[in-house]
Protein backbone atom coordinates (compact mmCIF):
# COMPACT_ATOMS: atom_id res chain seq x y z
CA UNK A 1 0.00 0.00 0.00
CA UNK A 2 2.46 2.50 0.89
CA UNK A 3 4.55 1.31 -2.36
CA UNK A 4 1.45 2.51 -4.00
CA UNK A 5 0.91 5.76 -2.80
CA UNK A 6 5.02 6.73 -3.05
CA UNK A 7 4.61 5.89 -6.74
CA UNK A 8 1.27 7.88 -7.14
CA UNK A 9 3.22 11.15 -5.22
CA UNK A 10 5.94 10.64 -8.19
CA UNK A 11 4.04 9.13 -11.41
CA UNK A 12 0.20 9.62 -10.65
CA UNK A 13 -1.71 12.38 -12.53
CA UNK A 14 -1.36 16.07 -11.48
CA UNK A 15 -4.33 16.26 -9.46
CA UNK A 16 -3.61 13.30 -7.44
CA UNK A 17 0.29 14.16 -6.98
CA UNK A 18 -1.44 17.44 -5.68
CA UNK A 19 -4.03 16.02 -3.04
CA UNK A 20 -0.91 13.37 -1.76
CA UNK A 21 1.67 16.19 -1.41
CA UNK A 22 -1.14 18.57 0.20
CA UNK A 23 -1.59 15.58 2.70
CA UNK A 24 2.03 14.92 3.21
CA UNK A 25 2.76 18.68 4.10
CA UNK A 26 -0.12 18.73 6.40
CA UNK A 27 0.91 15.80 8.55
CA UNK A 28 4.89 16.84 8.44
CA UNK A 29 3.34 20.33 9.88
CA UNK A 30 1.12 18.37 12.78
CA UNK A 31 3.99 16.68 13.71
CA UNK A 32 6.25 19.66 13.52
CA UNK A 33 3.81 22.05 15.60
CA UNK A 34 3.32 19.30 17.85
CA UNK A 35 6.82 18.66 18.75
CA UNK A 36 7.17 22.55 19.60
CA UNK A 37 4.51 22.49 21.10
CA UNK A 38 5.64 20.13 23.64
CA UNK A 39 8.67 21.48 23.69
CA UNK A 40 8.22 24.43 24.68
CA UNK A 41 4.82 24.80 26.03
CA UNK A 42 3.49 27.10 23.86
CA UNK A 43 -0.54 27.10 23.71
CA UNK A 44 -0.37 29.04 20.23
CA UNK A 45 1.81 26.15 17.99
CA UNK A 46 -1.05 23.67 19.90
CA UNK A 47 -3.67 25.18 18.62
CA UNK A 48 -1.69 25.33 15.28
CA UNK A 49 -1.21 21.76 15.71
CA UNK A 50 -4.45 20.32 16.35
CA UNK A 51 -5.96 22.97 12.89
CA UNK A 52 -3.60 21.24 10.69
CA UNK A 53 -4.51 18.05 12.31
CA UNK A 54 -8.25 18.11 12.03
CA UNK A 55 -7.04 19.50 8.12
CA UNK A 56 -5.43 16.83 7.38
CA UNK A 57 -8.17 14.35 8.42
CA UNK A 58 -10.71 16.14 6.46
CA UNK A 59 -8.74 16.47 3.39
CA UNK A 60 -7.60 12.46 3.47
CA UNK A 61 -10.85 11.71 3.89
CA UNK A 62 -12.38 13.80 0.73
CA UNK A 63 -10.47 11.07 -1.42
CA UNK A 64 -9.37 7.55 -1.21
CA UNK A 65 -6.40 6.10 -3.58
CA UNK A 66 -8.67 3.57 -5.30
CA UNK A 67 -11.17 6.97 -6.28
CA UNK A 68 -8.18 8.56 -7.13
CA UNK A 69 -7.07 5.75 -9.54
CA UNK A 70 -10.27 5.44 -11.27
CA UNK A 71 -10.43 8.94 -12.09
CA UNK A 72 -7.01 8.66 -13.62
CA UNK A 73 -7.35 5.36 -15.79
CA UNK A 74 -11.15 7.43 -17.07
CA UNK A 75 -9.04 9.95 -17.99
CA UNK A 76 -6.40 8.45 -19.58
CA UNK A 77 -9.26 6.44 -21.67
CA UNK A 78 -10.81 9.16 -22.77
CA UNK A 79 -7.45 10.93 -23.21
CA UNK A 80 -6.66 7.76 -25.48
CA UNK A 81 -9.91 7.21 -27.47
CA UNK A 82 -9.86 11.31 -28.17
CA UNK A 83 -6.30 10.37 -29.82
CA UNK A 84 -7.90 7.59 -31.77
CA UNK A 85 -10.52 9.86 -32.94
CA UNK A 86 -8.55 12.62 -33.98
CA UNK A 87 -6.49 10.15 -35.52
CA UNK A 88 -9.33 8.38 -37.49
CA UNK A 89 -10.49 11.46 -38.59
CA UNK A 90 -7.19 12.87 -39.83
CA UNK A 91 -6.56 9.33 -42.01
CA UNK A 92 -10.11 10.27 -43.47
CA UNK A 93 -9.13 13.61 -44.15
CA UNK A 94 -5.64 12.51 -45.67
CA UNK A 95 -7.76 9.78 -47.95
CA UNK A 96 -10.18 12.32 -49.06
CA UNK A 97 -7.79 14.80 -49.76
CA UNK A 98 -5.59 12.77 -51.83
CA UNK A 99 -8.19 11.12 -53.70
CA UNK A 100 -7.06 7.50 -52.95
CA UNK A 101 -7.46 4.38 -50.54
CA UNK A 102 -11.00 5.43 -49.12
CA UNK A 103 -13.91 4.24 -50.77
CA UNK A 104 -17.23 5.51 -51.62
CA UNK A 105 -18.66 3.58 -48.84
CA UNK A 106 -15.92 4.86 -46.38
CA UNK A 107 -16.37 8.41 -47.08
CA UNK A 108 -20.28 8.47 -46.99
CA UNK A 109 -19.88 6.93 -43.75
CA UNK A 110 -17.22 9.26 -42.21
CA UNK A 111 -19.51 11.85 -43.58
CA UNK A 112 -22.89 10.23 -41.61
CA UNK A 113 -21.02 10.00 -38.25
CA UNK A 114 -19.58 13.87 -38.96
CA UNK A 115 -23.48 15.42 -39.96
CA UNK A 116 -24.56 13.08 -36.84
CA UNK A 117 -22.87 14.68 -34.11
CA UNK A 118 -23.65 18.38 -35.55
CA UNK A 119 -26.34 19.85 -33.00
CA UNK A 120 -27.37 23.73 -32.68
CA UNK A 121 -24.68 24.30 -30.33
CA UNK A 122 -22.14 22.77 -31.94
CA UNK A 123 -23.54 24.70 -35.45
CA UNK A 124 -23.09 27.54 -33.80
CA UNK A 125 -19.85 27.27 -32.13
CA UNK A 126 -18.81 26.11 -36.11
CA UNK A 127 -20.02 29.26 -37.45
CA UNK A 128 -18.49 31.69 -35.05
CA UNK A 129 -14.76 30.03 -35.03
CA UNK A 130 -15.20 30.71 -38.96
CA UNK A 131 -16.40 34.12 -38.48
CA UNK A 132 -19.24 33.58 -40.21
CA UNK A 133 -21.84 37.05 -41.21
CA UNK A 134 -24.76 37.82 -39.65
CA UNK A 135 -25.80 37.86 -42.93
CA UNK A 136 -25.55 34.24 -44.13
CA UNK A 137 -27.63 31.84 -46.32
CA UNK A 138 -27.98 27.69 -46.34
CA UNK A 139 -26.72 25.82 -49.31
CA UNK A 140 -26.90 22.33 -50.92
CA UNK A 141 -23.83 21.49 -52.63
CA UNK A 142 -24.55 18.82 -55.52
CA UNK A 143 -20.92 17.88 -55.92
CA UNK A 144 -17.65 20.16 -56.55
CA UNK A 145 -14.86 17.73 -58.16
CA UNK A 146 -11.97 20.06 -57.22
CA UNK A 147 -12.24 18.90 -53.25
CA UNK A 148 -13.62 15.65 -54.11
CA UNK A 149 -16.96 16.02 -52.73
CA UNK A 150 -20.65 15.48 -53.21
CA UNK A 151 -23.90 16.46 -51.81
CA UNK A 152 -22.59 18.21 -49.06
CA UNK A 153 -24.64 21.33 -47.03
CA UNK A 154 -22.50 24.41 -46.62
CA UNK A 155 -23.01 27.96 -45.47
CA UNK A 156 -22.52 30.94 -47.85
CA UNK A 157 -21.87 34.42 -46.97
CA UNK A 158 -20.05 37.52 -48.50
CA UNK A 159 -17.29 40.14 -47.99
CA UNK A 160 -15.95 42.78 -50.13
CA UNK A 161 -14.28 40.90 -52.78
CA UNK A 162 -15.39 37.31 -51.81
CA UNK A 163 -17.82 34.59 -51.03
CA UNK A 164 -17.02 32.15 -48.62
CA UNK A 165 -18.29 28.60 -48.51
CA UNK A 166 -18.32 26.88 -45.33
CA UNK A 167 -18.50 22.95 -46.01
CA UNK A 168 -19.27 20.39 -43.73
CA UNK A 169 -18.85 17.33 -44.95
CA UNK A 170 -16.25 14.65 -42.82
CA UNK A 171 -15.29 17.36 -41.64
CA UNK A 172 -15.63 21.31 -41.65
CA UNK A 173 -13.39 22.93 -44.18
CA UNK A 174 -13.84 26.60 -45.37
CA UNK A 175 -13.13 28.19 -48.94
CA UNK A 176 -13.04 30.99 -50.97
CA UNK A 177 -13.92 32.20 -54.05
CA UNK A 178 -12.96 35.82 -55.80
CA UNK A 179 -15.90 37.59 -57.19
CA UNK A 180 -13.80 38.08 -60.38
CA UNK A 181 -12.68 34.65 -61.05
CA UNK A 182 -16.78 33.74 -60.78
CA UNK A 183 -17.36 34.86 -65.08
CA UNK A 184 -21.45 33.43 -64.75
CA UNK A 185 -23.86 31.30 -63.64
CA UNK A 186 -23.79 28.05 -65.84
CA UNK A 187 -27.59 26.06 -65.96
CA UNK A 188 -27.14 22.10 -66.38
CA UNK A 189 -30.58 20.59 -67.53
CA UNK A 190 -31.53 17.05 -67.03
CA UNK A 191 -28.50 15.65 -65.09
CA UNK A 192 -29.43 12.23 -65.13
CA UNK A 193 -29.94 11.52 -60.83
CA UNK A 194 -30.80 8.37 -58.33
CA UNK A 195 -33.49 9.02 -56.08
CA UNK A 196 -32.43 5.81 -53.97
CA UNK A 197 -29.09 6.29 -53.91
CA UNK A 198 -28.56 10.65 -53.53
CA UNK A 199 -28.45 12.25 -50.63
CA UNK A 200 -28.05 9.17 -48.17
CA UNK A 201 -26.77 10.91 -45.55
CA UNK A 202 -29.90 13.18 -45.17
CA UNK A 203 -32.04 10.28 -44.69
CA UNK A 204 -31.73 10.06 -41.10
CA UNK A 205 -33.53 12.02 -38.51
CA UNK A 206 -30.84 14.51 -37.25
CA UNK A 207 -30.34 18.15 -36.92
CA UNK A 208 -28.34 18.99 -39.98
CA UNK A 209 -30.90 16.76 -42.15
CA UNK A 210 -33.93 18.70 -40.87
CA UNK A 211 -32.10 21.70 -41.26
CA UNK A 212 -31.41 21.05 -45.04
CA UNK A 213 -33.93 19.10 -46.30
CA UNK A 214 -35.28 21.89 -48.39
CA UNK A 215 -32.17 22.58 -50.15
CA UNK A 216 -32.27 18.84 -51.31
CA UNK A 217 -32.65 18.87 -55.43
CA UNK A 218 -36.16 18.41 -57.07
CA UNK A 219 -36.08 15.41 -59.31
CA UNK A 220 -38.44 15.19 -62.65
CA UNK A 221 -39.13 11.67 -64.37
CA UNK A 222 -39.21 11.09 -67.98
CA UNK A 223 -40.26 8.36 -70.22
CA UNK A 224 -37.73 6.91 -72.59
CA UNK A 225 -38.40 3.76 -74.26
CA UNK A 226 -40.66 2.41 -71.79
CA UNK A 227 -38.01 2.91 -68.49
CA UNK A 228 -38.85 5.96 -66.54
CA UNK A 229 -35.64 8.25 -66.08
CA UNK A 230 -35.09 10.49 -62.73
CA UNK A 231 -33.37 14.21 -63.66
CA UNK A 232 -32.33 16.86 -61.78
CA UNK A 233 -30.92 20.96 -61.92
CA UNK A 234 -28.22 22.42 -61.39
CA UNK A 235 -26.49 25.58 -61.15
CA UNK A 236 -22.59 25.69 -61.08
CA UNK A 237 -19.96 28.44 -60.75
CA UNK A 238 -16.29 28.46 -60.98
CA UNK A 239 -14.68 26.37 -60.00
CA UNK A 240 -16.93 24.01 -60.70
CA UNK A 241 -19.06 24.38 -57.55
CA UNK A 242 -22.49 22.84 -58.50
CA UNK A 243 -25.83 23.92 -56.09
CA UNK A 244 -29.17 22.78 -56.60
CA UNK A 245 -31.88 24.57 -57.64
CA UNK A 246 -33.36 24.65 -54.17
CA UNK A 247 -30.40 26.64 -53.16
CA UNK A 248 -30.07 29.11 -56.00
CA UNK A 249 -32.68 31.88 -54.76
CA UNK A 250 -30.15 32.85 -52.34
CA UNK A 251 -27.06 32.43 -54.28
CA UNK A 252 -28.29 34.77 -56.79
CA UNK A 253 -29.19 37.19 -54.06
CA UNK A 254 -25.55 37.38 -53.20
CA UNK A 255 -24.51 36.86 -57.09
CA UNK A 256 -26.60 39.52 -58.56
CA UNK A 257 -24.26 40.81 -60.47
CA UNK A 258 -22.76 37.59 -62.38
CA UNK A 259 -24.56 36.93 -65.61
CA UNK A 260 -26.70 34.02 -65.55
CA UNK A 261 -25.50 31.40 -68.58
CA UNK A 262 -27.48 28.63 -70.41
CA UNK A 263 -26.21 26.70 -73.15
CA UNK A 264 -29.07 25.50 -75.31
CA UNK A 265 -30.53 25.67 -78.90
CA UNK A 266 -33.06 28.38 -77.64
CA UNK A 267 -30.68 30.36 -75.81
CA UNK A 268 -28.15 29.94 -78.46
CA UNK A 269 -30.30 30.26 -81.72
CA UNK A 270 -29.50 33.02 -83.87
CA UNK A 271 -33.51 33.11 -84.70
CA UNK A 272 -33.71 35.22 -81.42
CA UNK A 273 -33.18 38.25 -80.08
CA UNK A 274 -31.84 39.50 -76.87
CA UNK A 275 -34.59 40.75 -75.39
CA UNK A 276 -36.51 37.00 -76.12
CA UNK A 277 -33.51 35.11 -74.48
CA UNK A 278 -33.55 37.40 -71.49
CA UNK A 279 -37.18 36.82 -70.50
CA UNK A 280 -36.17 33.22 -71.67
CA UNK A 281 -33.67 32.85 -68.95
CA UNK A 282 -35.73 34.21 -66.49
CA UNK A 283 -38.66 31.25 -67.16
CA UNK A 284 -36.09 29.28 -66.18
CA UNK A 285 -35.37 30.60 -62.56
CA UNK A 286 -39.29 31.28 -61.99
CA UNK A 287 -39.35 26.98 -63.29
CA UNK A 288 -36.89 25.80 -60.79
CA UNK A 289 -38.59 28.00 -57.83
CA UNK A 290 -35.84 30.52 -57.89
CA UNK A 291 -38.27 33.60 -58.72
CA UNK A 292 -41.82 33.74 -57.94
CA UNK A 293 -44.39 34.13 -60.65
CA UNK A 294 -44.46 37.60 -59.19
CA UNK A 295 -40.98 38.34 -59.70
CA UNK A 296 -40.60 36.66 -62.89
CA UNK A 297 -43.69 39.33 -63.86
CA UNK A 298 -41.57 42.00 -63.30
CA UNK A 299 -38.91 41.60 -64.53
CA UNK A 300 -40.65 39.76 -67.55
CA UNK A 301 -42.57 43.58 -68.04
CA UNK A 302 -39.27 45.14 -67.51
CA UNK A 303 -38.08 43.71 -70.47
CA UNK A 304 -40.97 44.34 -72.54
CA UNK A 305 -40.58 48.16 -71.22
CA UNK A 306 -36.86 48.02 -72.69
CA UNK A 307 -38.32 45.93 -76.14
CA UNK A 308 -40.41 48.89 -77.47
CA UNK A 309 -38.26 51.47 -76.97
CA UNK A 310 -35.58 49.35 -79.02
CA UNK A 311 -34.36 51.06 -82.02
CA UNK A 312 -35.73 48.07 -84.08
CA UNK A 313 -38.62 47.57 -86.63
CA UNK A 314 -42.23 46.75 -86.18
CA UNK A 315 -41.92 43.83 -87.50
CA UNK A 316 -38.93 43.23 -85.50
CA UNK A 317 -41.19 43.78 -82.03
CA UNK A 318 -44.06 42.15 -83.80
CA UNK A 319 -41.86 38.86 -83.89
CA UNK A 320 -40.10 38.66 -80.65
CA UNK A 321 -44.07 39.07 -78.80
CA UNK A 322 -45.22 36.24 -81.55
CA UNK A 323 -41.75 34.14 -80.49
CA UNK A 324 -42.54 34.86 -76.72
CA UNK A 325 -46.05 34.00 -76.75
CA UNK A 326 -45.36 30.37 -78.83
CA UNK A 327 -42.93 29.67 -75.97
CA UNK A 328 -45.95 30.18 -73.85
CA UNK A 329 -43.51 32.79 -71.99
CA UNK A 330 -46.09 35.44 -72.36
CA UNK A 331 -49.94 35.28 -72.62
CA UNK A 332 -51.66 36.68 -75.94
CA UNK A 333 -53.02 40.07 -73.42
CA UNK A 334 -49.51 40.96 -73.26
CA UNK A 335 -48.74 40.97 -77.01
CA UNK A 336 -52.13 43.24 -77.30
CA UNK A 337 -51.32 45.51 -74.41
CA UNK A 338 -47.70 46.22 -75.59
CA UNK A 339 -48.39 46.08 -79.06
CA UNK A 340 -50.76 49.04 -77.98
CA UNK A 341 -47.79 50.51 -76.52
CA UNK A 342 -45.27 50.17 -78.77
CA UNK A 343 -47.64 52.19 -81.51
CA UNK A 344 -48.36 55.28 -78.88
CA UNK A 345 -44.59 55.62 -78.85
CA UNK A 346 -44.36 55.45 -82.36
CA UNK A 347 -46.58 57.75 -82.98
CA UNK A 348 -44.93 60.50 -80.36
CA UNK A 349 -41.55 60.04 -81.70
CA UNK A 350 -43.01 60.91 -84.92
CA UNK A 351 -45.28 63.64 -83.70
Amino acid sequence: MMQRIINTMFHGSGKARIFLWSVFIMILATICMTVVALATGSSVFGVGAVICGVATLVTSQSMSLQEMEKKQKKQQKEHRLTKEIVAARQREQDAIDSGSPMDSKEKEQAKARYLASMNEKKLKQLLKQHKVKQHHIFVMIDSFPKEHIKETPAVMWQTDHHIHLLLMNHTSKEITVAFEDIKGIMYRKNVEADREKDYASFRYSNFISKMYQKYLPEYQEQNQNGEIICYKNLFVIEPGISFTNTSMKGVIQILHNVPFLVDDSINTSPHHDEYFKEIYRYSILCKNNIFTLEEYRQRMEGVLEELVKAPITAQQFAKTLRDLNQYHLITSDYITRYSQIYLEARKKQEG
